[in-house]
């Protein structure tokens, strides 16, 4: 077994095998339902930032909206597209940094999924960030963010596991997320996390070792950063996907999911 320090999400297919425990279908299901009952209608177009492999954005495209996933790792994109073209479906990528990016068109619904709003470290990349996705989205649009449970920033409990063991086409990935000595910053509401993920396939074996820096928000953070903004609404708030659950302190509701509505006021469009 050999040990590096490449970042993790250079490993695109090992990333994938970690986490398609993820019920997809179910979540595009509920995202759609969201999008249809805020923004009025069901929604044509989709961007998933921070997309990784892109499963949602390739899920919404086999349902026939036009969908793009943007993620700042090229290898990540190159995955997805392959995925997208086994599949026969339409996808756009982009490559960008979800707090500064230019696409050439609006959608009706934006997603971030997978608590990649926790590499959002202060008060400026969340507005900034902010900012970019309502001028992305149509007047009214709609923007679903799915956040960590506050309770996990408080050490009062943990939402989900941190450490497992995925298997798929002969590939097992096992994925440690945090160890003991791994520090958090009550002021800035920073965590230092330790990853480690191992895979082995056919023979062959390795570990990835890195730092993650991620920043852990209240439900009353997120209110005031959304209300600074002034590009957004809060419309609801769930505590899971898929089944829809609220957004309460039951074992659960295992993440934060605040729903915003971009305003009727939109900023000019992309590029203009």
């Amino acid at each position: 077994m050999t040990t590096s320090h490449d970042q993790i999400y250079e490993r695109a297919r090992c990333y994938d095998t970690a986490f398609g425990f993820r019920d997809v279908a179910a979540e595009c299901d509920a995202l759609v339902a969201l999008a249809t009952q805020h923004l009025g209608r069901a929604p044509s177009s989709v961007l998933e930032l921070a997309a990784g492999p892109a499963r949602h954005a390739i899920e919404f495209a086999r349902r026939g909206l036009a969908a793009t996933a943007l993620d700042a790792v090229p290898a990540m994109l190159e995955y997805a597209s392959a995925l997208a073209a086994r599949d026969g479906v339409a996808l756009q990528v982009a490559c960008a940094d979800m707090v500064d990016f230019t696409l050439p068109r609006r959608f009706d619904l934006v997603v971030l999924l997978m608590d990649s709003a926790s590499y959002l470290l202060d008060n400026g990349a969340v507005l900034r960030h902010l900012a970019c996705v309502a001028r992305h989205l149509v007047p009214g649009g709609v923007y679903v963010l799915e956040m960590s449970h506050p309770r996990d920033a408080f050490g009062v409990g943990a939402s989900n596991n941190t450490h497992w063991t995925s298997e798929a086409d002969g590939l097992q990935v096992t994925v440690r997320w945090g160890q003991e000595g791994d520090t958090f910053d009550p002021i800035t509401g920073v965590d230092e996390v330790t990853v480690t993920m191992d895979w082995s396939s056919a023979g062959n074996s390795g570990r990835v070792v890195e730092q993650a820096r991620q920043r852990r928000f209240t439900a009353n953070e997120v209110d005031a950063l959304v209300r600074a903004s002034g590009k957004f609404e809060i419309v609801a708030w769930g505590g899971l996907l898929a089944p829809p659950l609220a957004f309460d302190n039951a074992p659960a509701a295992r993440r934060m999911i605040p729903v915003l509505r971009a305003k009727l006021c939109a900023a000019a469009p992309p590029g203009g």
